[in-house]
């Protein structure tokens, strides 16, 4: 029975070290991805969605990523960046109050008098009255005169670009791209603000201004009350509409979607860093316990080090890093984020140590020869590996309560068999011993 614990024990050590390469890469990819971001916007785009059948999903996508863009939300990037990589800059936490603020500050900052402008400035070029550098001035200026919406919809790049262009046909092109934009845009927030007022805010900036001055009222009267609390009160009472109502009756079944496609993803990243680590370390399971179970001298020394393994600070903090992936919290913490990138950094120390003893064991490979990588695959079984993959999918917290939980039964069994040596002892000396005579 005790061979069984050290065997078992020798293979969670092996896999919960392996495990932390695969947290490592997971979260690498899951950063590279912005799957937080990515999915969260999804999913504000569905709650969008109820507000009103005639909000197409490519404007409910369009307003969520401004949503999430916006600095007060923050996101991985605030450099510009391509459309095809916008992603990157989307906030990866955000609470109920602050979307249906966000959402109001965005429809308070487009004026109905924006398009009859743009639509002026069109029908003037249209008529050659103007060329197409007058245009984008006069655009530039009206624009100005609504710095909020001049801010959101950040023309200022194109406006910069049209007037450094020489050649008029590559002018006009950038005047096209540049009124393509501004027509979208308007749509955008012409709809957003449709929306609004037929669920009940005709006027969103006076709702804001109601709001923020509600929310300082109720802090004055009750700093006691926590500032959700304040927010919340205060939106009750000055934007009481059909509008708040859908918000919040769907904001937290809709995040708990999010939390749902957001675990599913990390699972999908889990699996293949699973095979990647599997596959560049050449892990083969059914070797593994196989030499665990014919060398005595191995299984000692694994269980000589998984009691160091498991109190490894770095190995714990790499397992609950593994766990908070796959779930998605609804408060950000800045602090504890810095601190668990700066043990993720600390625990890739502490890897290559125990990954070179693992080497040093003959378990896995570690080579940088790639004509040695290649000829070790010789003695590595197929189904080994797929079993290793399968392991190693299980996770790093997986494998490091496996790792406890057999710490505590082999101290159990080894208490036991050490009870009963004496036993037998005592009983064998006690037999051994008569009446003489």
């Amino acid at each position: 029975m005790l061979k069984s614990v050290d065997i078992l024990m020798g293979l969670s050590v092996v896999m919960l070290v392996a495990s932390m390469a695969v947290t490592l890469l997971s979260q690498g990819m899951l950063n590279l991805l912005a799957s937080r971001g990515r999915n969260l916007r999804i999913g504000l785009a569905d709650l969008l969605e109820l507000l009103d059948v005639r909000l197409s999903r490519e404007q409910a996508d369009a307003i969520a990523a401004k949503t999430l863009s916006q600095r007060i939300i923050g996101g991985r990037c605030r450099c510009r960046l391509p459309a095809w990589l916008q992603f990157f800059q989307f906030g990866e936490v955000i609470h109920r109050e602050e979307f249906i603020k966000i959402l109001l500050d965005l429809a308070a900052s487009y004026d109905g008098a924006i398009k009859t402008e743009f639509e002026a400035i069109q029908a003037r070029i249209a008529n050659k009255t103007i060329n197409v550098s007058q245009a984008a001035e006069a655009l530039d200026t009206k624009l100005q005169q609504y710095p909020q919406f001049y801010k959101s919809v950040d023309i200022a790049p194109l406006i910069t670009k049209i007037k450094k262009e020489k050649a008029a046909h590559s002018k006009k092109q950038s005047y096209q791209k540049l009124e393509k934009f501004v027509s979208s845009q308007i749509d955008l927030f012409d709809s957003l603000k449709s929306v609004l007022r037929d669920n009940g805010i005709e006027d969103p900036a006076a709702t804001l201004k109601n709001v923020r001055m509600q929310a300082l009222e109720l802090e004055k009267s009750n700093p006691e009350l926590a500032q959700d609390v304040r927010e919340a009160n205060a939106l009750l009472q000055e934007a009481s509409s059909d509008f708040l109502a859908k918000i919040c009756l769907n904001f937290d079944h809709s995040i708990d979607r999010v939390s749902v496609r957001f675990t599913a993803t990390t699972r999908v990243v889990s699996v293949i860093s699973a095979a990647l680590v599997a596959i560049a370390l050449q892990l083969d399971t059914v070797y593994l316990i196989n030499r665990l179970a014919m060398d005595e001298q191995m299984r000692t020394a694994f269980v000589e080090l998984a009691p160091k393994l498991n109190d490894e600070p770095t190995v714990q903090a790499a397992s609950q890093l593994s766990a908070e992936n796959n779930q998605e919290k609804p408060v950000g913490d800045l602090e504890q984020a810095g601190a668990s990138a700066g043990d993720a950094n600390a625990s890739l120390e502490t890897q290559k140590y125990y990954l070179n003893f693992l080497a040093e064991q003959g378990l896995i490979s570690l080579s940088t020869d790639v004509d040695a990588w290649c000829r070790h695959w010789r003695v590595v079984s197929f189904p080994g590996l797929i079993l290793s993959i399968f392991l190693l999918s299980l996770g790093g917290p997986f494998w490091y309560n496996a790792l406890g939980k057999l710490l505590q039964l082999r101290s159990v069994l080894a208490r036991k068999d050490e009870e009963q040596k004496i036993i037998r002892q005592t009983t064998q000396t006690a037999a051994g011993v008569g009446p003489q005579g």
